[in-house]
């Protein structure tokens, strides 16, 4: 992989009811341009406007969301507001590649953004997802109507296959049918590059702790 620019979004943000997938778009736009020191930024509201695809006043509101739900702070610097963003433990990580792309619109890219964390990537480069539209509309808080006409046309730009299963909802009676996205086509080959980054840090740190032990058991049998 030979760009890991990211943007990490916290895996949690969804379980907030107040949060919708457009609060998550902004969140990943304006975090965009934090400093890893300070993990703070100063972004315009013009150019959050402009990277996100976002209309000013769903910026503002989603700020103010964001804000009470605890996962910014906000401040000033100048005329700015001062973006500070809180510590978390998982997350799931979008690329500047997927951010920037112009072939999806601004109600795609927020689905994307909001489903990934629910889809199973045990095969590189696709995500799937088992999940009625009507049980996503409730988990990613997201109206049934926009979660269909966003599957369609992700489909129909070759980014989603939808397969037919025999399986139905309990409750509704509802098919449930399986929903692959094509990360790596998305741009999102970041998430499978981190994971073996991830597990060559945890095979470096095994082999580390091997060999101290094998260089403690030599330095006690020299003692004796």
């Amino acid at each position: 992989m030979n760009n890991k620019q990211h943007v990490q979004l916290p895996n949690n943000m969804t379980h907030n009811d107040d949060i919708n997938p457009k609060d998550l778009l902004v969140y990943t736009t304006i975090k965009r341009y934090m400093n890893k020191e300070t993990k703070s930024c100063f972004p315009s509201i013009n150019t959050i406007v402009e990277k996100s695809g976002v209309s000013k006043p769903t910026v503002l509101k989603s700020i103010d969301k964001l804000q009470k739900a605890n996962y910014i702070k906000v401040g000033k610097i100048g005329r700015n507001n001062l973006y500070t963003f809180n510590s978390y433990k998982n997350f799931e990580p979008f690329s500047y590649e997927f951010l920037d792309r112009t072939d999806l619109t601004t109600g795609e890219k927020a689905l994307i953004v909001a489903e990934q964390q629910l889809m199973f990537k045990d095969n590189e480069g696709f995500g799937k997802i088992s999940y009625t539209d009507l049980e996503l509309s409730n988990k990613i808080n997201m109206s049934y109507n926009s979660i269909v006409k966003y599957h369609k046309s992700l489909e129909k730009k070759g980014f989603l296959t939808t397969v037919k299963t025999a399986a139905k909802d309990s409750a509704t009676g509802i098919a449930i049918n399986e929903k692959i996205f094509h990360l790596n086509e998305l741009g999102q080959a970041i998430i499978w590059g981190l994971q073996k980054h991830e597990e060559d840090i945890n095979q470096l740190k095994e082999k580390t702790e091997s060999t101290a032990k094998d260089v403690d058991l030599l330095m006690k049998e020299i003692k004796r």
